[in-house]
């Protein structure tokens, strides 16, 4: 008998499961769209122990009779396409007939269903892909599908799920992903009897951002409308100076599908210009409309990615309309310059000055060394040949001769403080050190980081992904010297702050760290917490383009000699460069 054998249709169920169904937040997402293709108009979501125990989703869609319902657990059959060229013109969300089995192989699965206009419904049960029960019963019009005891056939996959708020948190962003494409179908969902999301239905896209996202964000967004009569984009963008360090607030809708695009992504970035600071992204949530022949869904089977026909129009076609939109509300003059050049997260960087930070710099003076801020500076001009050697990562004070210590003699640029060590120059980059000293204090402290607490407490709004990483991680930000307690809603009230950030940042630098914690993993706590460390100080510590008196200079200098690891950021970035007496001598043809 040959090695080669064909696998039995259960295990190949639970391969393709493997593909389809990663999480809880998968088997929501699937039985979501199909609701949405049944034609609901009210959809709701009720899930236990983060999906865990129970998944169930409840629709008012057109429901199927007994034959159908028997066919969509098995693999392949579908209603949305029937011959190779419906596959070029893809209107639904699903079409690959895939899904429900592959969720149904893994589960206990159940599906009772009644279309509008029959006496009766059906209800099938099948565990591990097997249909274990179908009998006619009666019930409401409309679909309602149970997952219970998710991966309770595979332990392997079980053991990869996180916890029940991360889980929670995914299962909620992705309806709120849905109820954005779709504002006209009204969504909740409900975890162990809480109402976590709603969403009106009324079709009003600003209303349901409004109820997703908060009012104080729909407040700052700018409406997109821009249309070719081939391709229309339309939606919201946010004003440049709300802007998040991630991309999971972009929502793109393409065809009322709701996809990821590092090209659309890029395209929104490019249009913001010199106006967005470096490292940051603004908030979207744009359709775009466009023939289904000129996009193809059919790219991975959970169908989260597409490809355009022309990909490099589109880019352009994005960044135009964003462009539009941004100059109608006054918010770019004209066409400015563009970033250039894909980087790995998909977006161009900059590299002219950050007019945001700058700003920023000069109205909140940040500098925890000052006893007082004196304006001027120094006046020290920086030449455009560039020092020979930097610290680099791993780099000690020994490895670097720094045992004569910094002596600092000025202020450069407003940026660097250039310091003398034995007979070598040196140039420090003030923001990272400043980042090096405040880290160190807050790691080096024994008990309690020193926080201040707020005369009038600070309310944040948070998206869902945002409150399932707060409530899971409440003790992680507290070590870090921010109080917090949930407000109500998608809401948490601020009532302390570390003493570090009483000048200013310390929304900013919590949001920071919040985005940090909702892309943390349970192998990733002793990296993570560098992480939030970084974050903390790189919001805390002294701008650059900030003018320091001499004394703030001699402290700061002080502290970075006294640091452990005073050539390497927090973020593991150089702080500073060197040009030895020998370099010195050779450049002034000193023999």
């Amino acid at each position: 008998m040959g090695l080669i054998q064909i696998l039995d249709e259960q295990m190949a169920n639970r391969i393709a499961a493997g593909e389809v169904v990663e999480r809880p937040a998968s088997v929501v997402k699937e039985l979501v769209e199909n609701a949405l293709d049944a034609g609901a108009s009210r959809i709701e979501v009720t899930l236990e122990e983060g999906g865990r125990r129970l998944i169930r989703v409840v629709d008012d869609g057109c429901g199927m009779d007994a034959e159908d319902a028997t066919l969509s657990v098995q693999r392949f059959a579908t209603s949305k396409v029937a011959q190779p060229d419906d596959l070029a013109r893809i209107a639904t969300m699903g079409f690959r007939g895939e899904a429900l089995p592959s969720i149904a192989s893994v589960s206990q699965f159940r599906i009772t269903t009644r279309q509008q206009d029959a006496d009766e419904g059906t209800m099938l049960t099948i565990e591990g892909g097997e249909i274990t029960d179908a009998r006619a019963i009666g019930c409401p019009p409309g679909t309602t599908m149970e997952v219970a005891k998710l991966f309770y056939n595979t332990p392997a996959r079980l053991n990869f799920l996180r916890t029940t708020a991360t889980e929670r948190g995914h299962c909620v962003e992705w309806v709120s992903w849905l109820a954005l494409a779709r504002p006209d179908v009204a969504m909740k969902v409900v975890h162990d009897g809480t109402v976590l999301l709603t969403s009106p239905g009324r079709g009003d896209l600003r209303s349901t951002i409004s109820e997703i996202h908060g009012s104080n964000i729909a407040r700052q967004m700018v409406p997109v409308e821009f249309d070719t009569g081939a391709v229309r984009i339309h939606g919201y963008v946010s004003r440049p100076e709300l802007t998040r360090t991630s991309r999971k607030q972009q929502v793109f809708i393409v065809n009322r599908r709701y996809v990821r695009s590092m090209s659309l992504g890029h395209a929104l970035n490019e249009a913001y210009g010199i106006l967005l600071p470096g490292g940051k992204h603004p908030l979207c949530v744009l359709n775009v409309d466009v023939a289904p022949e000129l996009v193809d869904p059919n790219v991975h089977p959970t169908k989260i990615e597409v490809r355009f026909r022309s990909g490099g129009e589109m880019h352009s076609l994005m960044q135009q309309a964003v462009e539009q939109a941004l100059e109608q509300a006054g918010l770019r003059p004209g066409r400015m310059p563009a970033r250039s050049g894909l980087e790995a997260g998909g977006a161009g960087r900059w590299k002219g000055p950050d007019v945001a930070q700058q700003a920023r710099a000069r109205r909140l003076r940040v500098n925890p060394f000052a006893e007082a801020v004196d304006e001027r500076d120094d006046g020290l001009e920086v030449h455009e040949e560039p020092p020979v050697a930097e610290f680099t990562r791993g780099e000690t004070q020994e490895e670097f001769g720094l045992e004569d210590r910094l002596e600092p003699l000025g202020q450069v640029a407003a940026t660097y403080i250039a310091c003398r060590a034995g007979q070598d120059l040196l140039l420090v980059d003030q923001h990272r050190a400043a980042e090096r000293v405040i880290a160190d204090q807050i790691a080096g402290r024994e008990g309690p980081v020193a926080r201040q607490m707020l005369v009038l407490p600070m309310t944040l709004e948070l998206s869902p992904a945002e409150l399932a990483a707060v409530e899971e991680h409440r003790r992680e930000l507290d070590a870090l010297g921010f109080q917090i307690e949930p407000f109500g809603g998608a809401n948490y009230i601020v009532r302390a702050i570390p003493a570090s950030l009483v000048n200013g940042g310390a929304e900013e630098a919590l949001r920071g760290v919040i985005e940090e914690l909702t892309e943390w993993g349970s192998s990733e706590r002793a990296q993570g917490k560098e992480r939030l460390l970084a974050t903390v100080a790189c919001h805390a510590a002294i701008k650059r383009g900030q003018a320091l008196t001499d004394r703030e200079i001699h402290e700061l200098i002080r502290a970075l000699n006294a640091s452990p690891t005073p050539a390497i950021c927090p973020h593991g970035d150089p702080i500073i460069i060197t040009m030895a007496r020998e370099e010195l001598d050779r450049r002034f043809k000193v023999t």
